[in-house]
């Protein structure tokens, strides 16, 4: 990916939209236990939960069910164990037309398990394990995926454990070999657990993902701008930062823009920030300008957080499209919402 570059109402994309960009997507897989609650319960309390639901999740099952939806064909690579746990991801994945051969598979740890305690407001909180995600290995040397890899989607979980890291590196140079780019969307577990980490590989990603929560966490301040700033004085080429309900910052032209966000009824934020990461990438792939990949990415992050789980239950371009329909914005960023919109009328 070339560096940012300032862009006008009349662009049109740089290069050729191509009818199904692929991508290789690696991430965590696991199996998400979803509990509605009431409340958060005290120590000791017991907490039984109104509804239960079991999805397909993970930031890498979640990133690569949505890249799908729009037209994308992601390459996943991941791990599940070989279990009940990891047969139902598997198939739930084929089923939305996931191609499921570079998912590894053992028996030295059981399909990564998060339950998520969902309360009244949205937020939610999750217990559980990665399990099979932290045994991932690296591809085969010989692999036909790393001759032809020109894009990645890497997640900063997988540089917690040594096995997912190697794997992470070896994309990262099939990347470079194929005159490609690749982006991060860091996490806030690895943000806390392994900041230095994080910072060192930062000039070795093309675009960096990360919220205001992590990006606090890995630079030591807390106001977003000047965090922004830290993370490109550490060497990040180009940075979108997730702010939740007040969209996200980028820059543009070399100034720091606020890229609005959508309202919607929160009813859970699981998977928020990866289907604003997949809208975002997609976006990219098909040469979009930044500000418009920014804002159709604030939607789609406001859109899944209107509904209960991610991954395989994450709605789709049309309701997007919906969303953004019904809301205007500020004067100036109208003109871009309409643009958008046109090209969601060509994606339809």
């Amino acid at each position: 990916m070339a560096r940012p570059r300032c862009y006008h109402a009349t662009d049109m994309p740089s290069r050729p939209a191509q009818t199904a960009p692929e991508i290789v997507v690696l991430g965590d897989i696991n199996v998400d236990l979803i509990g509605l609650t009431r409340s958060w319960p005290r120590p000791g309390e017991e907490c039984l939960a109104d509804h239960l639901e079991l999805h397909c999740g993970g930031v890498g099952a979640n990133c690569a069910l949505a890249l799908r939806k729009w037209g994308v064909v992601p390459q996943l690579i991941a791990s599940v164990g070989r279990d009940p746990l990891g047969d139902t991801v598997l198939a739930r994945l084929a089923a939305k037309s996931i191609e499921v051969r570079h998912i590894q598979r053992t028996e030295q740890a059981t399909t990564g398990l998060l339950y998520i305690n969902v309360t009244p407001d949205g937020q939610r909180t999750f217990f559980g394990s990665r399990g099979a995600n932290s045994l991932l290995r690296p591809q085969p040397p010989r692999s036909p995926l790393l001759k032809r890899v020109r894009v990645a989607s890497l997640m900063g979980y997988s540089f917690l454990d040594p096995g997912p890291e190697k794997a992470a590196g070896q994309i990262l140079r099939a990347v470079r070999r194929n005159r490609g780019w690749a982006s991060l969307d860091v996490g806030m577990e690895p943000s806390q657990k392994i900041p230095r980490k994080i910072l060192q590989i930062l000039n070795r990603i093309d675009l960096l993902l990360v919220s205001n929560q992590e990006a606090s966490a890995l630079t030591g301040q807390r106001n977003a701008r000047k965090a922004f700033r830290s993370l490109q004085r550490a060497g990040a080429r180009e940075i979108v930062m997730k702010l939740g309900r007040r969209g996200c910052l980028l820059v543009e032209c070399g100034k720091l823009r606020n890229v609005p966000g959508f309202k919607v009824p929160s009813v859970d934020s699981t998977g928020a920030g990866d289907a604003f990461t997949a809208a975002l990438l997609q976006a990219r792939l098909r040469w979009w300008p930044p500000t418009e990949a920014a804002l159709v990415a604030n939607a789609a992050g406001a859109v899944a957080a209107s509904v209960v789980g991610a991954g395989d239950s994450a709605l789709g371009v049309r309701e997007i499209v919906k969303l953004m329909r019904s809301q205007s914005l500020a004067h100036e960023w109208e003109a871009t919402r309409l643009r958008v919109l046109r090209r969601l009328s060509n994606l339809a």
